[in-house]
């Protein structure tokens, strides 16, 4: 922040789409109503183990290089952040720390934590967890 009270953001973000007027899409990628939790609906599943299919929406957002790495994820159809935390890396969860911004992630047994502090859902992705590259 300079001297004179102003803010000043050295980091530029944007974030683009492409809509298509003939319906083809990227990735022919439909979540299971039976299988995969909804993000809209996340409140039902806190405190227990979920499927569930989102887009990796930013970097790992902690500054501490001790912390453990947390990202935010979406699906669509949320009004209330989520974000997924890497307690545990390894092999079977990889996906989600090697992921590029905008694909699209399959979660295996995540745990669904609510963050009161935040005010956001947090998915934990642990030894328990398995987090593959969707598209």
């Amino acid at each position: 922040m300079p001297g004179d009270g102003t803010f000043t953001n050295g980091t530029v973000q944007f974030s683009y789409a492409i809509l298509r007027p003939d319906g083809d899409r990227r990735t022919a990628i439909r979540a299971s109503p039976d299988r995969h939790a909804r993000m809209a609906e996340m409140e039902r599943h806190v405190t227990n183990r979920i499927d569930l299919l989102a887009v990796k929406l930013s970097r790992n957002l902690t500054d501490d290089a001790d912390a453990n790495p947390l990202f935010k994820i979406g699906d669509g159809s949320e009004s209330t952040e989520h974000y997924a935390v890497s307690t545990v890396a390894d092999p079977l969860n990889r996906a989600l720390l090697d992921a590029d911004y905008g694909d699209v992630l399959a979660f295996e047994n995540a745990l669904c934590l609510w963050n009161d502090d935040e005010g956001a859902y947090n998915l934990v992705v642990d030894g328990e967890t398995i987090v593959e590259r969707a598209a």
